[in-house]
């Protein structure tokens, strides 16, 4: 399923024309590369993971992620202690 954007009237998995750094346009889903949303930036590996865990989140979820806001996946900050957590465990 997709939505509408308001900023452009697209698909919202039709993001080829937007400046997510801008932040006008949370309604549609960022390409995987773009790592760079207003004054947040996120990490290649972290964005990987969120995005191959949930690749139609728009740019308002992808920020609401990183900053914590999500039930379903770890903010950026967590999710790399996991990360170090596991490889010093081994796993």
């Amino acid at each position: 399923m997709t939505s509408k954007c308001p900023s452009c009237s697209e698909n919202s998995h039709n993001f080829e024309s937007h400046n997510f750094e801008s932040e006008e346009f949370l309604y549609c889903v960022p390409p995987p590369e773009t790592l760079k949303f207003g004054n947040y930036v996120l990490s290649q590996e972290y964005k990987k993971a969120l995005f191959d865990e949930s690749p139609f989140y728009t740019a308002e979820e992808v920020v609401g992620s990183f900053l914590g806001h999500n039930p379903y996946f770890s903010s950026q900050d967590e999710w790399e202690e996991e990360r170090e957590a596991a490889e010093e465990n081994g796993e």
